[in-house]
């Protein structure tokens, strides 16, 4: 007959062997003089002889597969005379260890063995399944069920035990469904509290139904604003800064950066003004790091700096992810200063890991600490559109410092990228023979980016030439791009590459090298894109090649590619240099009809292209373009800027309209533009040429009311005197036909959405 202590011995061996590794089995089935310290605390349940035995047997023949599916065996043999050497708050102090150091099944286990478990044991066994990884979520539910709702049939009477939930239990239940992401399930459960068990949710409660919203897919951040307003106007309930955060997350993860800035300038508001409303609480670091995730979703970078500043004044550290999005945000605005200051405060973060009761969280993220690769990538690429390559290439040593591992494909593609932007070809060049050096494979990206700088090398009109007289960055490109035809094991040219090579040949104004590049694309079955023409429409208009440019639309018909706004862009510009101002009316007609959106620069072309000439004849064409700018047709990217008014002032000055020129002054003011000082010279000296004396003074007398003064300009202090002189020799007045200002005023205010009077 099995004697119980050998139970009690058994099982409870059983139960500690079998949360050990099967190294640590093999070494207890050794002599016992053998074992090493972790043993130890076995000893005294090993002296009897038959425990050993039955170990032996059973252990030799288990597999560590099967070592976990013996838990439960284990606890179950650990009988009441076992248990009771440890006390119900003993026995919930274990299951709550286990359960923060991530062994759910050993604090499960412990709790099967419990035959009447108390509340607080209870919502232990429920914490566990939450915090488990991932969250046990049907697991809590079950023990929840199982437990709250057991009846007395169930068990023997004398024994039966139906658990009460409290509050805690219920937040406990709330944090599996916050840790699941189940925004559902925790707001169903939130409303059952009150109805179906008469508990009130706390503040806890509603912090981690909140967080459940924010974790959930698609994240649900109209749940999780309604439950904060219930919690915090409706039931009053001072809700600590975990829940803001929490629904700053929920906004945070769904893109919606406004609502976000919202709950943050509510808690500012409060911290400043109100301090002792214990509703709000004031903003912590995790509240301006959520908010920045926020506004880096949303692409709001100026406001991600913006809020840094901010939390700097008020003596709050950045922590290394909120210095991370400053990172993003200058990368993206091209501040390469900025991002060197922030790359330097990351230096000296002192990260924290996240604890729970002084136990380091199981599988919880780990905190940056200081610049790792990826810091130093997003600096490098801020560096490269701030125009800083020369940083940008000397943070590619310091990466390998300070992060003991060297710059990679990405950390040498953006700084060749700033080599780009700066037209530093011989430097792009260079950066590529040190990446084949250090063994590190170019891509696509790289090879564009250094072709790139090429391009932007002739742009700059690089003066270095070969003997044929072609530009050398235009023949290195070359050289370049045939390498990788040649042996595509190096990098296989895309039509990224190919692109950036025809954009080579348009910078350099080789537009037969354009086209053969194209014809290239095709032998190689490379399909083209709006891209590639847009690069062989500005070949064209870099030399005003109007032939061309109709054969850059005859091969995008045939490729079945419609132009773009910046194609047609760079058509009417190439009419513009070409002195074909119809045809570039005719291309803006045509932009229109196919309902695209030409915008200011595009526009304020055309009427360049009408206004060269400077011919009287052109005004009909040149008003007929600023009323169509004007007009519905017309989005607001196109409207009228500074630059239109001076070249319709400077155009009808110089045509002598005057008049026409000081109409297009007022409606300038009108749109909140003040007019250059330049602008008055010429309309007063076309007054002067058209002698007009008197509405020449009157014009430098509204010139002072904008604050500037004639005398102090040669010319219009000569008009004056001329024109004071003339007044006097003849004796008129300052009067000015009202009737005529009015009539060109009208005039320009007529809309008809046409050009030339042909309706589109």
């Amino acid at each position: 007959m099995i004697q119980p202590s050998f139970l009690r011995h058994f099982g409870t061996a059983l139960f500690l062997l079998l949360s050990v590794s099967v190294d640590d089995v093999n070494s207890f089935l050794s002599p016992i003089s053998s074992r090493e310290l972790p043993w130890r605390g076995l000893y005294p349940l090993v002296q009897d002889d038959l425990v050993v035995q039955s170990l032996r047997r059973m252990l030799s023949s288990s597999s560590s597969s099967s070592l976990s599916s013996l838990r439960m065996v284990a606890s179950s043999s650990v009988d009441s005379t076992s248990r009771k050497t440890l006390s119900y708050p003993e026995l919930e102090r274990r299951i709550v260890k286990l359960g923060r150091s991530g062994k759910t099944d050993d604090a499960l286990a412990l709790y099967s063995s419990v035959d009447r478990p108390t509340v607080r044991i209870w919502n232990a066994a429920i914490d566990a399944c939450a915090r488990a990884r991932p969250t046990r979520l049907e697991e809590a539910f079950d023990i929840f069920e199982n437990a709250a709702h057991a009846t007395t049939t169930e068990m023997d009477s004398s024994t039966a035990t139906i658990l009460k939930p409290n509050v805690f239990t219920f937040g406990a239940l709330m944090n599996a469904c916050s840790r699941a992401g189940e925004a559902k399930k925790a707001v169903d459960l939130l409303r059952s509290m009150e109805k179906d068990h008469g508990i009130a949710p706390n503040a806890v409660v509603y912090s981690s139904a909140i967080s459940a919203c924010a974790r959930s897919v698609p994240p649900k951040p109209d749940v999780a604003l309604q439950l904060l307003k219930e919690a915090v106007e409706e039931r009053q309930l001072a809700m600590n800064v975990v829940g803001f955060n929490a629904a700053i997350s929920a906004c945070a993860q769904a893109s919606d950066w406004e609502n976000a800035i919202s709950i943050l300038s509510r808690m500012e508001e409060a911290a400043r003004n109100n301090p002792s409303d214990y509703l709000v609480p004031k903003p912590d670091i995790v509240t301006y790091g959520t908010v920045f995730a926020a506004c880096e979703r949303g692409g709001q970078w100026k406001t991600v700096l913006k809020y840094a500043e901010s939390m700097q004044e008020q003596g709050l550290p950045l922590d290394g992810l909120s210095i991370m999005s400053c990172l993003h945000a200058c990368a993206e605005l091209g501040l390469a200063h900025h991002a060197l200051r922030y790359l330097n405060t990351m230096k000296s973060v002192n990260p924290t890991a996240p604890q729970t009761a002084k136990l380091e969280r199981f599988g919880a993220r780990k905190p940056l600490s200081g610049p790792d690769a990826v810091a130093y990538h997003v600096a490098i690429s801020a560096c490269a559109r701030g125009g800083a390559w020369k940083e940008g290439i000397r943070l590619l040593d310091e990466c390998r410092e300070v992060t003991g591992t060297p710059a990679n494909v990405v950390a040498y593609t953006a700084a060749i990228t700033g080599c780009e932007y700066a037209g530093e070809w011989k430097q792009a060049f260079l950066l590529l023979e040190r990446m084949r050096k250090e063994g590190i494979h170019p891509n696509e990206m790289t090879m564009g980016a250094v072709i790139g700088a090429c391009a932007t090398a002739c742009a700059q009109e690089d003066r270095e030439t070969d003997d044929t007289g072609m530009p050398k960055a235009q023949m290195k490109a070359l050289q370049l791009l045939n390498v990788l035809k040649k042996d595509p094991t190096v990098v296989n040219p895309n039509i990224q590459i190919y692109n950036a090579a025809i954009r080579v040949c348009a910078e350099a104004k080789d537009v037969p090298g354009a086209f053969r590049v194209l014809e290239e694309i095709k032998d190689a079955g490379i399909e083209r894109t709006e891209i590639t023409y847009g690069s062989l429409m500005t070949a064209c208009e870099r030399v005003g090649c109007i032939e061309s440019a109709s054969k850059v639309f005859r091969m995008m018909k045939e490729d079945g590619i419609e132009p773009n706004e910046i194609i047609y862009g760079a058509a009417i510009s190439c009419c513009r240099k070409a002195r074909e101002p119809e045809r570039a009316v005719l291309l803006l007609k045509k932009m229109v009809k196919e309902e695209l959106s030409p915008n200011a620069a595009c526009l304020n072309t055309v009427l360049i292209a009408q206004t060269d000439a400077r011919r009287r004849s052109d005004s009909e064409r040149v008003l007929q373009v600023f009323k169509l700018m004007k007009s519905r047709l017309i989005k607001e990217n196109g409207r009228p800027n500074r630059q239109t008014y001076n070249i319709l002032i400077n155009f009808f000055a110089a045509t002598l309209q005057p008049a026409t020129a000081e109409a297009f002054l007022d409606k300038m003011r009108e749109e909140g533009f003040k007019p250059d000082v330049d602008l008055f010279t010429a309309t007063v000296s076309a007054y002067e040429r058209k002698q007009q004396p008197l509405k020449a003074l009157k014009l430098m007398q509204r010139m002072q009311d904008d604050g500037y003064d004639f005398y102090s300009v040669k010319v219009l202090n000569e008009a004056f005197k001329k024109a004071v002189k003339l007044v006097n020799a003849v004796g008129q007045s300052f009067a000015t036909s009202q009737d005529q200002e009015k009539e060109i005023s009208l005039e320009l205010m007529d809309s008809d959405d046409s050009i030339g009077g042909v309706s589109l």
